[in-house]
């Protein structure tokens, strides 16, 4: 089953996807690939020069039946002993265009957030693009969650699952959560920094983007349906943004939007609000991907405020989970 598709249009029409040539795609394909193959060597020569830290590292992968090539990252708190009770989980998608990336990629947040607050967190693997297409990608989320939340072996607290993820990860954490098999067992969702909108065009997007100045740049060059969902999420909702993102906007319409907000209540919580079970944060002074060190060479002072800010949010959506969807009742 799909998430429901239908857009918000000003001419209330139906909004269709172009098709493109044959030979367009194939272009499209074959820049995809280089930069996915770019991307696994460098990732894997930092990797060879410097390893993560054990501390940092899964406490082990675990691949379920029903989707045997793509195995999941598990990260058991170091405090949790043999005997202790069952423990919240946090599933973790990470984030790549819905076509880059891999689920390594969250190794040191996921560790963090699971020894920090002494959690269950599972770093999803899904197939991505171009070998895969819509809904394939969130069906891997749902069957993969699933089977995680019926594992055993994990001792898990049913009663206290999350679903987050990062940018694409945002965005099929907002698809995902909308399939009932699976939002009847999710307690809350977090998404941070993620596209929600996909009938704007990439200028659309650059020019909403609250630039620092003329010659700034925008990490994110071409990248895109803001769903009717509001009944068909589950109940707590934390939603964050990155103020020097062109998705910015999108995010901060799409959680303005589920809370109901007038457009005076728009313009004076910009920069956050929150609404019974909703959140909204909007980051100061962080690009798309603050979360996680890209290792492309920023200027120290900006590379500061960017683990400043990651750390901040980490306390605070740890803050957030325990008051909300991880609360016992």
């Amino acid at each position: 089953m799909a998430p429901n598709h239908k857009v918000h249009d000003a001419s209330s029409q139906e909004l269709v996807q172009p098709q493109y040539s044959i030979f367009t795609r194939l272009w499209y394909s074959a820049q995809i690939w280089g930069v996915k193959a770019a991307i696994l060597l460098v990732f894997r020569t930092v990797r060879f020069f410097q390893p993560t830290p054990p501390e940092l590292r899964p406490t082990k992968l675990l691949a379920y039946p029903c989707r045997p090539k793509l195995p999941t990252r598990i990260f058991i708190p170091k405090s949790k002993q043999v005997d202790s009770g069952p423990l919240p989980l946090y599933l973790d998608l990470h984030g790549g265009g819905h076509s880059l990336m891999f689920a390594e990629f969250d190794d040191e947040f996921c560790a963090t957030l699971a020894n920090r607050f002494n959690i269950i967190v599972v770093s999803i693997e899904y197939s991505l693009a171009p070998s895969s297409g819509f809904p394939a990608l969130t069906n891997d989320v749902v069957a993969i969650a699933q089977a995680t939340i019926d594992n055993p072996d994990l001792n898990i607290d049913k009663s206290r699952v999350v679903l987050g993820g990062f940018s694409a990860g945002g965005n099929l954490t907002l698809s995902a959560a909308q399939y009932p098999e699976l939002r009847e067992r999710l307690k809350g969702i977090v998404a941070w920094y993620p596209p929600t909108d996909y009938t704007l065009s990439p200028k659309e997007r650059q020019a909403s983007r609250p630039y620092r100045n003329s010659k700034d740049t925008d990490d994110l060059k071409d990248f895109g349906p803001v769903f009717e969902w509001k009944e068909d999420l589950p109940k707590w909702i934390y939603i964050i943004g990155a103020e020097y993102d062109m998705l910015e906007r999108e995010a901060r319409d799409t959680a303005s939007e589920l809370a109901g907000l007038s457009e005076q209540e728009r313009e004076d919580e910009k920069y956050g609000f929150e609404r019974d079970t909703l959140k909204w944060t909007l980051v100061r002074g962080v690009r798309h991907g603050f979360t996680h060190d890209m290792k492309d060479g920023r200027p120290a002072e900006e590379e500061a405020v960017r683990k400043l800010r990651a750390e901040e949010m980490m306390e605070m959506v740890g803050e957030w989970l325990f008051k909300g969807p991880f609360a016992k009742v």
